[in-house]
C-alpha cells in the first residue's frame, strides 16, 4: 500500500468523519453490505487514511460501536438505578424496569440527532443477526451484561416465576424492542398509513404495558 500523508492537526476531524460514515453506512446494510473502500468514499478521504486510523473493516466496525457505547450504556444503567427505586405493586415496578430499555433508547434515536439516530439502528441490526460473527463482539461486551441486569431485576420482582421464565419473558421483549428500533417502515405500510415507525414515544406507551402483561402468562404473580 502506499504511504498516505497525514495532517495531524487535522486527524482528529478526519477520523470522525470515517466513524461517521461507517456509523451511517453499517446502519443501512450491515457489516458485509459495505466495503472500506465504499465508507472512505463518502467520508471524502482517501481508502488509504480509513486503513491509516482504523486498519481492517473489523476494527472500524468495532471503534462504532465503542465511540458512543459508554454514553448510552450509562443512560440506560441510570434508567434502571431510578427504576429500582419506583415503589408500589409488581406490576407498577415490572413496567418500570421494562420501560427502562426502551425509553433512554428511544430519546436518542428521535432526538439525539442523525449520529444518535444511526448508531442506535445499527445496534438493532447487530442483534438480530448471528451472534457468533466476531464482528459482533464488541457489541456482546459492551450490552450482554447490561441486558443481564434487567433479567435479575425482574427476577427479583418475580420470584415465584422460573429463572428460565425470566429469561424468555425479557428476550421476547428484547427482540421486539430491536425489530422496532430499525424503523423499517412495516407498520407504515400495513397500517394503511395510519401508525408511524418513526413514532417511538407512541409505540412504548403501548409495548410496555403489553409486554409487562405478558410476563403474567409465563407465571408472575401480581
Amino acid at each position: 500500500m502506499a504511504q498516505v500523508k497525514v495532517d495531524r492537526r487535522r486527524a482528529p476531524e478526519t477520523a470522525a468523519r470515517i466513524l461517521d460514515s461507517a456509523e451511517m453506512l453499517f446502519s443501512l446494510r450491515g457489516f458485509y453490505g459495505v466495503s472500506l473502500r465504499e465508507i472512505a468514499a463518502h467520508a471524502g478521504v482517501q481508502l488509504a487514511l480509513s486503513h491509516y486510523h482504523f486498519g481492517s473493516k473489523e476494527s472500524l466496525f468495532g471503534a462504532v460501536i465503542e465511540r458512543r457505547a459508554e454514553e448510552h450504556a450509562g443512560g440506560i444503567e441510570a434508567a434502571l438505578a431510578a427504576a429500582l427505586q419506583v415503589e408500589g405493586s409488581r406490576a407498577v415496578r415490572r413496567e418500570a424496569v421494562i420501560r427502562a430499555l426502551i425509553r433512554p433508547i428511544a430519546e436518542r434515536s428521535m432526538r439525539g440527532g442523525p449520529g444518535w439516530k444511526n448508531y442506535i439502528r445499527l445496534l438493532a441490526f447487530v442483534a438480530n443477526h448471528p451472534q457468533e460473527e466476531e464482528y459482533v463482539s464488541p457489541f456482546r461486551q459492551h450490552y450482554d451484561r447490561l441486558i443481564a441486569s434487567f433479567v435479575e431485576a425482574l427476577a427479583a420482582i418475580h420470584p415465584e416465576m422460573a429463572p428460565l421464565d425470566v429469561q424468555w419473558g425479557f428476550f421476547f421483549y428484547q427482540a421486539a424492542t430491536t425489530h422496532i428500533l430499525v424503523e423499517s417502515g412495516m407498520l407504515d405500510r400495513q397500517s394503511g398509513g395510519l401508525l408511524r415507525s418513526r413514532d417511538l414515544d407512541a409505540m412504548i406507551d403501548r409495548m410496555v404495558p403489553f409486554f409487562s402483561a405478558g410476563f403474567l402468562g409465563l407465571g408472575a404473580q401480581d
